[in-house]
């Protein structure tokens, strides 16, 4: 978290969340570093290019909203595939953390290991690829932040550097 913070100049600003009720919602627990990240960033939008889904009482960004939407929309042989969106007290689908304005959305895979070992998976909506990643979400969100060469996910090509602004 503190690398994130340093490449963004971003100080933090305690966003309160809830997580009880969106754990409850979800039927499990979310990784610790994502926590972490939502309560130092709130909502807002890296670099103009990628958001992370957390609590947000506009909707526009809101984790358990998201997932409703997508889980209602889901089929064995629709966008998600050959993944499905996870369904609560199942291991094997997809929670929605966050994406990015070239149409990259990024999930956790729920597994039956610690949640904090949770790997992201990174589609490319306009391509149907999928991309796995043994990182957390923070540290997925610094490399794509800042590494150019970081797969089909990076932005790190803005001229102004990785910053935060917030909704």
């Amino acid at each position: 978290m503190s690398s994130l913070l340093g490449v963004t100049g971003w100080n933090g600003r305690g966003a309160v969340q809830p997580w009880g009720e969106i754990e409850a919602e979800l039927g499990t627990d979310l990784p610790s570093d994502y926590k972490q990240l939502c309560q130092a960033f709130g909502v807002g939008e890296f670099s103009r290019e990628v958001s992370v889904l957390c609590a947000d009482e506009t909707g526009v960004l809101d984790l358990p909203r998201w997932w409703r939407v997508l889980l209602e929309s889901d089929s064995s042989d629709g966008s998600f595939a050959p993944y499905r969106i996870h369904v609560p007290g199942t291991t094997g689908g997809l929670i929605p953390w966050g994406g990015a304005r070239s149409d990259d959305w990024f999930f956790w895979q729920v597994t039956s290991g610690a949640v904090d070992e949770w790997p992201v998976l990174a589609m490319q909506v306009d391509v149907q690829e999928w991309s796995r990643y043994e990182m957390t979400a923070t540290e997925f969100l610094h490399r794509i932040l800042t590494d150019r060469g970081f797969g089909p996910h990076s932005v790190g090509r803005s001229a102004f550097g990785p910053f935060f602004e917030p909704v």
